[in-house]
């Protein structure tokens, strides 16, 4: 009875990591690489600052609370960059 009602509600959100992985695949047939900068403050309030790199050499940086957080703002600045 619902089946319709549920796939027209169906709303696909592909991340930032998601997309940035995409692009990088299509472009440069590698994955882009993420590393840890830093880890500092204290640890009930992290913050957390990480770099992703494309093989076109590009370097973008995020910070955040998490390191997917983080993560996700380097990508997000990334692909704001990009277009």
């Amino acid at each position: 009875l619902w089946k319709d009602e549920i796939d027209k509600s169906v709303i696909t959100i592909i991340d930032a990591k998601t997309k940035l992985q995409e692009y990088s695949l299509k472009n440069f047939k590698k994955l882009p690489v993420y590393r840890l900068i830093s880890n500092t403050g204290p640890r009930h309030k992290p913050v957390i600052k990480v770099s992703v790199k494309l093989s076109d050499g590009k370097i973008y940086y995020g910070e955040g609370k998490s390191k997917k957080n983080a993560e996700q703002k380097a990508a997000t600045l990334c692909l704001d960059n990009l277009g």
